[in-house]
């Protein structure tokens, strides 16, 4: 099929989007005024009688807009993470609890592709070598002011390909005193049958100013106990019984400093350091996992009025080990990542119509293993990004960023990427809005995806084609992205409705698939004892992604009796098509078709109590497994998630969180694509759990 130039595609598009056009925001705190704002807050439910302090408006004036997840919003949900927040935010699915045979290492996906970029007060933070866990995992909604989710392509924030970015805003001191702070104990047991498990945490906030300095630290130990138990199901119709039981410790401490020069400069310095612990063991096989990092951010802003500068500086060092030991085999795995970043951010205003966004990031890492050889990589990057505004109800975002990579060691080879992004948004009235965002761009594959080192699966049945191992393909090519997308939106302060259409063409598709390999890393021949099936990321030839999503809230604040109210929905829909070299079609296997979540929040003043229910499903779906002749089926699921807090006297108060009530197991069954005949069948029963936490202001 003869393609079209991708330039000639772009110019055609960008004619378009200024009579088709729009994209998915929640509801706005406000109604836009006649100078639209991008920047949309989602409305606060306030459960006391002071008023929670409002969000100061982002002069920005882009068409691309952002959601804005505030933490009195995720105080009044009841959320223990930043994950709980985004499950409320259409286009994410979720690992649902207890998925697959590593109890829940599912990943994220943002709108049938990949997992999204997360951002640490606009600085990127990576994830283990192995893809283990980051500084994210980590965070607590008592350190978060607020999450900003830029769902569309934007140049500035480094999301061209991924369409996604998660930015959050750590908290500064609330009030001017020197010392105050929060503290939290919490306690949590899950039983279900002979499933078991057991959490218990402890953190600490507290932040405060002295003239000049602001000041704050953070800290937090959680442990967690867990019984599973997996029922197997083989062609033949044997069944195998597998309980595994593994401990968890976790740590995090985050000291951060902020000097204000004058009223308009300042020098802020943030320290994490964090360590993750795990062992796990089933029969007679033990799995010992290390993750320990240490990450500096520094950084030098200066604001007057709309314009600004920001420089930016960052040094991480992360180590990850896996140790799995049984009386067949035994293995050893320990690989580290040193990176070095260095990037300045500008934004010059002109006038109230017309602004301007530019800046550099300079990055490079070292990756070094026992098992592979070592990776370094070097990444530089150009942007620039124009707004006008140039009618009352109409504005117009036009830019490009481009950059450059060069890898040595594991891989060689040095490449470079120009991406540019159109975007519009028109405001019918005060409440109606219609906006467009057209981008092409190229994604570059992590460096953990490069690895070839395989990590051993846990279980009797690893290995197998329903429990592969993992591993890497340093023969990775670049992802080459177009995407569409437009929204219509109708929004009122007390909240609204917005409809999203969006389109992704994305070439050289990265997918993983498993595939019978030798312990040399070779496909199997036929009666070769040594095989393993093992899951891999490959370049397929081509795909496409769209779907539609519905997002709608209502806010209810606080009335004269005391009465406060939210509820929000969303729906959002995804249909990920893979083209093979030899042009057959087929759906990516781990896309749900479909995803659907609804939640419901309510405060009473007089008796300080607010509480809240979360409701998420997944529909039941069947997908073609890639290079193997099987279907894999994975269940329906229903999730819900309660929370009740009451508070008391002195600033005191209390919680209880119940996750997973009425949930269904995760179900997987491979069935022949030939005769429909069972291969594998796995179940992992859904743990319900409560967790009871007391709070302490002081």
């Amino acid at each position: 099929m003869k393609r079209m130039h991708p330039y000639l595609k772009l110019s055609a598009l960008s004619y378009a989007v200024l009579t088709i056009s729009s994209s998915v925001w929640a509801a706005q705190e406000e109604p836009p005024a006649a100078s639209p704002q991008a920047v949309q807050t989602l409305p606060t439910l306030s459960f006391q009688v002071e008023q929670a302090p409002a969000v100061q408006k982002d002069p920005d004036i882009s068409a691309v807009a952002k959601t804005i997840v505030t933490r009195e919003e995720m105080e009044k949900f009841g959320d223990q993470s930043v994950n709980d927040a985004l499950r409320r935010a259409a286009g994410f699915q979720m690992p649902a609890a207890g998925q697959g045979p590593r109890g829940g290492s599912g990943s994220m996906r943002f709108r049938g592709g990949g997992a999204p970029v997360f951002l640490i007060n606009g600085e990127p933070v990576q994830g283990g070598p192995r893809g283990g866990m980051s500084v994210i995992d980590s965070i607590t909604p008592d350190m978060i002011e607020r999450i900003e989710i830029t769902k569309q392509p934007s140049v500035a924030q480094a999301s061209v390909a991924s369409s996604a970015v998660i930015n959050i805003i750590l908290k500064e001191p609330l009030d001017g005193t020197r010392l105050s702070g929060t503290a939290r104990a919490g306690y949590d047991i899950a039983k279900s049958n002979a499933n078991e498990e057991q959490r218990k945490n402890i953190s600490l906030q507290m932040d405060g100013r002295d003239d000049a300095w602001v000041y704050s630290l953070s800290a937090n130990q959680m442990w967690n106990d867990t019984t599973t138990v997996s029922q197997i199901q083989n062609t033949g119709g044997l069944n195998t019984t597998q309980k595994r039981t593994i401990n968890r410790t976790s740590q995090m401490i985050s000291p951060r400093a902020e000097y204000l020069i004058d009223d308009q400069q300042k020098v802020i310095a943030e320290l994490f350091w964090r360590n993750n612990e795990s062992e796990g063991s089933m029969r007679d096989q033990i799995q010992e996992d290390k993750n320990d990092s240490i990450r500096l951010n520094t950084r030098y802003e200066r604001k007057d009025q709309g314009n600004s500068d920001k420089i930016r500086l960052s040094i991480e060092q992360q180590n990850e080990t896996e140790l799995p030991r049984s009386a067949l085999r035994q293995s050893y795995t320990d690989e580290q990542v040193n990176e070095y970043g260095l990037a300045y951010d500008g934004v010059r205003k002109f006038d109230q119509s017309k602004q301007i966004k530019f800046g550099t990031d300079l990055r490079a890492s070292e990756l070094e293993s026992n098992i592979a050889a070592a990776l370094d990589e070097q990444r530089y990057a150009l942007y620039a990004e124009g707004s006008w505004q140039f009618t009352p109800r109409q504005t117009l975002t036009l830019g490009a960023r481009q950059e450059w990579i060069s890898r040595s060691g594991l891989v060689d080879y040095s490449d470079q990427h120009l991406s540019p992004v159109l975007a519009h948004r028109f405001d019918f009235d005060d409440r109606w809005s219609l906006q467009t965002n057209i981008s092409q761009a190229f994604s570059s594959p992590r460096a953990n995806q490069l690895l070839p080192t395989v990590s051993v699966s846990a279980d009797a049945d690893a290995g197998t084609l329903n429990n592969p191992d993992r591993g890497g393909n340093p023969f990775l090519r670049p992802e080459k992205i177009n995407a569409y997308e437009t929204t219509l939106g109708y929004n009122t302060p007390a909240g609204g409705v917005n409809i999203t259409a969006y389109y992704r063409e994305i070439n050289d598709y990265i997918e993983k698939a498993i595939r019978n390999e030798n312990a040399q890393g070779g496909l199997c021949a036929a009666g070769d004892a040594d095989c393993r099936f093992v899951e891999r990321p490959y370049n397929q030839d081509n795909a496409a992604t769209y779907g539609v999503e519905v997002a709608g809230r209502y806010a209810l604040k606080q009335t004269e009796n005391g009465h406060s109210f939210m509820l929000n929905a969303q729906l959002s829909t995804v249909r990920a098509e893979i083209e093979a070299d030899n042009g057959a079609k087929r759906l990516a296997s781990d896309v749900a078709p479909y995803t659907a979540s609804t939640g419901l929040s309510y405060g009473y003043q007089p008796w300080r109590i607010s509480a809240s229910a979360n409701l998420n499903y997944t529909p039941e779906y069947t997908r073609r497994l890639s290079n193997e002749p099987y279907d894999r089926t994975s269940n329906q699921r229903v999730n819900m998630d309660l929370s009740l807090t009451k508070r008391l006297d002195s600033g005191w108060s209390a919680s209880v969180n119940a996750r997973n009530i009425l949930s269904t197991d995760y179900k997987e069954r491979l069935s022949s694509t030939a005769d429909g005949s069972l291969y594998q069948a796995r179940v992992n029963e859904a743990i319900p759990s409560v967790l009871f936490s007391v709070e302490k202001k002081f």
